[in-house]
């Protein structure tokens, strides 16, 4: 990608509010002066992720992941650094002032009137989805005598419904969406990488649409922009597929989309649930029923990352899949994924008919509404369905209730475990005592097999280790977070490190390394910008978590100049009599190990001489830290002092 000037950068940091950016990936909730999350990086269930508004950046107490608004997109989007500022500069409407590449069919250049005159590989595929779904929306509402909309007429969707799913129709041509794609200048590349082309293995290859006369619904991604389609056939006795998806591109990734979630997602942390159904009519009949808080899996079975991203919304999941018997067992595959995500799970049924958008066409929105709002516990339907299938008998209570078992198995909470396993063993008047063992025995039994994906001789358990620590050591490791709390709050306790604070007083701990940053960006001018740059240098796995909880603070402990100027004078003081304190314990095992006469020895002795006179100083005359120096060289014949003991 082609330079982006710094203004562009600077005006993209200024503008994009890193709680807004934030928000629309994942659900923050308020917590004093800042935000908190499950980290979108890694799988939590106690959410250890935190946004600081007023310093703009956010850092993982989990995993350690930190940054500021474009990091976040960066690893987002899973793009480089130019990437994430164009799609922060598309967001916020802000020009980059760069020229367009050029065709590979021409030298005609991209249109003036682009979403973005520049853009990474990525982000041209979403824009190349976007125009699609633009044009196939056009092709519907310009052609409403075509079979696609004659076929859409059947299904009684209202206008304002089709506009706000972006629903669109696919002309029978073989390659009328090409032509179009490539006059507004996409390349071929782009053109097969996003799927909306294929391309076969002939020699010479052809080329032709995906989606030829098909109703079409585009996908949208977490944030609302476009990244795939799914095309539903509207021939009678059709003897292909019936829906044709897009397939996995570097924008489209079937298990982390839930169709319709970025409509969804408000309404669920309004109404505190999530709808969970099976395809894109019974959502969309849920949306126009007044239950705006459903959505899908895209193209593919529930699957266990679309179950987290759901718990980021709501904490409990309603399950409203087709009331046949392949419905009923998508619940029992939907319920093994949600339970040990913590999720309340009720079963949702649809009397009259066997969806949602049947029983919508069928009995109207007030069932619909019914229906949802009926929604059973969970474990008492999957008890019912249980003894349908294996009857009362003393066989079939137990089969049941080994069934029942495997799901209390997968519970998050064991308070949880042993209710349900209680109730299981009334409604199924077997020995509640019975029950409990058996369930402990599963528990055993999972516990002592290898976790899944990780190699069982990775799998040990360590004994906890702690290292011995000095008190002084203890002191030190206090004073170096003291002073760099002391610098970050007052800038002139900054001014006064960058004269007081030797490097060599330093360790290489985190802390030492962050002071060494903070009195850098002061020098240079840029004080207030310290907490961002220790973030920016320090890699997650060097991150301390003290470290990382002193950054994360909004009000620092030194609330008056009075406390920060003490403290300063306390740290600074701990920091060098630890170093004279060193310094004369090196130079002093150094002289016990030279001859007795050496000049060196002289020198040494002069010099500890000094460490101590300072050392003294830096507490009051009170020199009573670590080893007294040797005495005075005696004159050469006289013998040899002894250094006193360390």
């Amino acid at each position: 990608m082609a330079f982006i000037p710094q203004e562009v950068i600077d005006q993209v940091r200024l503008q994009a509010d890193i709680v807004d950016v934030i928000q629309s990936y994942i659900p923050l909730k308020k917590a004093g002066r800042d935000f908190k999350a499950c980290c979108p990086f890694h799988n939590e269930k106690t959410p250890s992720f935190v946004v600081n508004q007023q310093r703009q950046w956010y850092h993982c107490f989990g995993c350690g992941k930190h940054g500021n608004v474009i990091s976040f997109v960066m690893e987002r989007e899973n793009v480089d650094f130019p990437n994430a500022v164009m799609i922060l500069a598309r967001r916020y409407h802000i020009y980059v002032p760069e020229e367009a590449p050029r065709s590979r069919y021409g030298e005609k250049q991209y249109p003036k009137d682009s979403a973005a005159p520049v853009q990474g590989f990525k982000e041209r595929l979403y824009i190349l989805h976007e125009k699609a779904q633009e044009w196939f929306a056009r092709r519907l509402k310009e052609a409403p005598d075509s079979p696609v909309a004659k076929y859409l007429a059947t299904r009684g969707l209202p206008p304002e419904t089709v506009e706000k799913f972006g629903i669109g129709a696919s002309v029978d041509q073989w390659d009328a969406f090409m032509r179009y794609a490539i006059h507004e200048g996409f390349t071929e590349e782009e053109l097969i990488a996003s799927g909306l082309i294929i391309k076969t293995d002939d020699n010479p290859p052809k080329e032709y649409d995906r989606f030829r006369n098909r109703l079409m619904f585009p996908i949208w991604n977490e944030q609302g922009r476009v990244v795939g389609f799914s095309a539903r056939t509207i021939e009678k006795d059709f003897k292909g597929a019936k829906y044709v998806n897009s397939p996995e591109t570097p924008v489209f990734k079937k298990g982390r989309i839930l169709y319709a979630l970025h409509l969804a997602r408000q309404e669920m942390g309004r109404k505190g649930y999530a709808v969970l159904c099976e395809g894109q009519l019974d959502v969309i009949a849920m949306h126009r029923a007044g239950i705006g808080n459903a959505v899908a899996p895209q193209g593919t079975a529930f699957t266990e990352e679309q179950a987290m991203m759901l718990k980021r919304y709501a904490d409990t999941l309603y399950l409203a899949f087709d009331c046949d018997s392949a419905g009923t067992k998508a619940v029992f595959r939907g319920a093994m994924l949600a339970l040990p995500q913590g999720f309340n799970l009720k079963v949702v049924r649809f009397p009259g008919g066997k969806d949602p958008d049947e029983l919508l066409r069928n009995s109207g929105a007030e069932e619909v509404v019914k229906a949802v709002e009926s929604a059973r516990d969970f474990f008492e339907f999957a008890l019912e369905e249980l003894i349908k299938t294996n009857g009362t008998s003393p066989a079939g209570r137990a089969a049941v209730a080994e069934n029942m078992l495997e799901f209390i198995l997968v519970l998050e909470s064991d308070a949880a475990k042993s209710a349900y396993t209680t109730w299981l063993a009334e409604q199924l008047r077997l020995d509640p005592s019975s029950l409990h063992h058996q369930l402990s025995k599963m528990i055993s039994r999972r516990n002592s097999e290898p976790r899944r994906g990780i190699p069982a001789q990775e799998q040990v358990i360590h004994a906890p280790y702690t290292e011995h620590v000095s008190a002084a050591e203890l002191q030190y490791r206090k004073a170096l977070k003291e002073l760099l709390e002391c610098i970050l709050s007052d800038e002139n306790a900054a001014e006064a490190a960058v004269q007081k604070v030797n490097g060599e007083m330093l360790d290489d701990s985190p802390f030492s390394k962050a002071i060494n940053l903070v009195i850098q960006m002061k020098m240079l001018g840029e004080w207030s910008d310290s907490p961002q740059k220790i973030l920016e240098e320090f890699p997650a796995e060097e991150m301390d978590s003290d470290l990382s909880a002193l950054l994360m603070k909004e009000d620092l402990e030194l609330s008056t100049p009075r406390a920060v100027s003490i403290t300063f004078r306390s740290c600074v003081n701990v920091l060098a009599q630890t170093y004279y304190t060193n310094q004369i314990r090196i130079k002093t095992e150094r002289f016990r190990e030279l001859p007795a006469g050496s000049a060196e020895r002289k020198v040494l002795v002069r010099e500890i001489s000094e460490l101590t006179r300072q050392r003294a100083l830096n507490t009051g005359g009170k020199d009573s830290l670590g080893p007294e120096p040797p005495k005075q060289e005696p004159e050469e014949g006289s013998g040899d002092s002894n250094p006193a003991e360390s």
